[in-house]
């Protein structure tokens, strides 16, 4: 699991970054294909029905979705593409570099 995206429960995410996997907080993590974890209990099912989509297409999972009464949410993260840009910290920087203004 290290230098592995991953998500558990939130009293557990502090314990992936120690064990030295990259914490993610999402409902459900990819990272590679053979490796996805869940962020809690009723994310299990969203897991389980991503597997069954990404393995056997969106109509069998969502007739599983029907027949199990539960609707997924949220998105899939998956560790690639292009990474987001933190708003907070680039506003603070883009703060700190301009010069102060004497009257």
């Amino acid at each position: 699991m290290k230098d592995r995206h991953a998500v558990t429960n939130q009293i557990g995410m502090a314990a992936l970054g120690a064990l030295g996997a990259i914490p993610v907080n999402a409902r459900v993590v990819e990272d590679g294909p053979r490796f996805v974890s869940g962020g809690g209990v009723t994310s299990g099912l969203d897991v389980a029905l991503y597997l069954v989509e990404r393995e056997l297409g969106p109509q069998i999972a969502n007739a599983v979705e029907r027949l199990f009464e539960y609707e997924r949410r949220g998105t899939v993260w998956h560790a690639e593409g292009i990474a987001p840009i933190d708003f907070k910290t680039s506003q603070k920087a883009s703060k700190e570099e301009q010069p102060a203004v004497v009257p």
